[in-house]
């Protein structure tokens, strides 16, 4: 799986060669291979939007990838902007029900959401940390929220603002966190790294 911010700019590159392969420290050149399935992705109430991704294969190692567009989790239905505004409301204290309420989705979804994003808060924490220091290094500290929860949102925001001073917007701030915590908020399982690649 690849998360990129511009799906037709990463087609091309893909057509064009330029896409390395991301598999356990292989440097293959990705070529395309096909689709893969329909998504549907939920914006909102009542709204919905099909897209489908691109698909790659190394040219090296034989594995595929995905490249997922950074307008939602991996494996997830909802918007980045969604599960950002659930994030949100937890850090100002609501419950999973109002939170629920407040964006839309069901409450089941939203507690699983908030659940994940509470086990994986002091990796993303860290990761979101070195990412900010990597990417502004005169950046200051990151002041504690109160939280596990408050704690990595500011994080993450702090790591999307550095992104933005030094390359410029390029996508709505949850697209770039998304991109900046490698899909980690809301992951089954999420890895500390030790250096950012800035993009």
């Amino acid at each position: 799986m690849l998360l990129v911010l511009d799906p037709s700019a990463a087609a091309t590159e893909l057509t064009a060669g330029r896409l390395d392969c991301t598999e356990n420290g292989c440097c293959g050149v990705l070529g395309p291979w096909g689709y893969a399935r329909t998504r549907r992705l939920r914006l909102g109430p009542g709204r919905t939007q099909a897209h489908t991704p691109r698909r790659a294969r190394c040219r090296t190692c034989l594995r595929t990838h995905v490249l997922v567009p950074a307008t939602s989790y991996p494996r997830r239905p909802d918007s980045v902007e969604t599960v950002g505004a659930a994030l949100l409301g937890a850090v100002r204290g609501l419950g999973y029900r109002r939170v629920a309420d407040e964006v839309g989705v069901p409450t089941t979804t939203v507690r699983g959401w908030l659940q994940r994003a509470r086990a994986n808060s002091e990796t993303i924490r860290v990761n979101a940390t070195i990412a900010a220091c990597v990417l502004d290094p005169m950046l200051g500290s990151i002041q504690p929220k109160g939280s596990p929860l408050a704690d990595m949102v500011e994080a993450v925001g702090v790591a999307v603002a550095a992104r933005v001073r030094r390359l410029g917007p390029g996508a709505p701030p949850w697209q770039l966190a998304l991109i900046i915590t490698i899909g980690g908020i809301l992951a089954p399982r999420v890895r500390q790294f030790v250096c950012y690649p800035p993009r």
